[in-house]
């Protein structure tokens, strides 16, 4: 499913570029994918694509803390939830952002959960989101398509 979604990234820089279910249910078979990868990836994306009619607008209003479920606790690892803070920290998430992508996490099983997914899945977030990203923290996320970071 990741593989997938990496491709998505790459091949569309623009969500709306992205063609029609079908269409690119082909495409990404074309391409090689397996039907269960283009299965999955694509509802774990039209999960995203339903959060972001606005289900976490009003966490942008907010002015707390955020603090983790036991449940959440319990599925992400502190390195994830590191990587959320720091994301936030230095304005490449929202607090809308954030809970968008803890639901994507939390959507996935235990086991495909890891600090590589967490970035991919941020990734995806922000894309359908079509937000920009801070370069220096764009290219810590990028790492999870293309294994080391190019910048010097």
């Amino acid at each position: 499913m990741f593989d997938v979604l990496a491709y998505l990234l790459e091949e569309f820089s623009d969500p709306d570029a992205c063609p029609a279910h079908d269409d690119l249910g082909r495409q990404l078979a074309a391409a090689g994918f397996e039907n269960d990868e283009i299965s999955n990836a694509l509802e774990w994306l039209d999960g995203l694509n339903s959060l972001n009619d606005g289900a976490y607008q009003g966490a942008n209003d907010s002015t707390g803390l955020r603090v983790y479920h036991d449940e959440e606790i319990a599925r992400l690892p502190t390195e994830i939830r590191g990587l959320i803070m720091f994301l936030e920290d230095n304005g490449a998430l929202s607090p809308a952002q954030r809970e968008m992508l803890i639901d994507r996490l939390l959507a996935l099983p235990d086991d495909e959960i890891s600090l590589p997914t967490a970035k991919l899945a941020a990734l995806m977030v922000l894309w359908a989101q079509r937000a920009e990203l801070p370069v220096l923290v764009g290219e810590d996320l990028l790492t999870a398509l293309h294994g080391e970071p190019t910048m010097q």
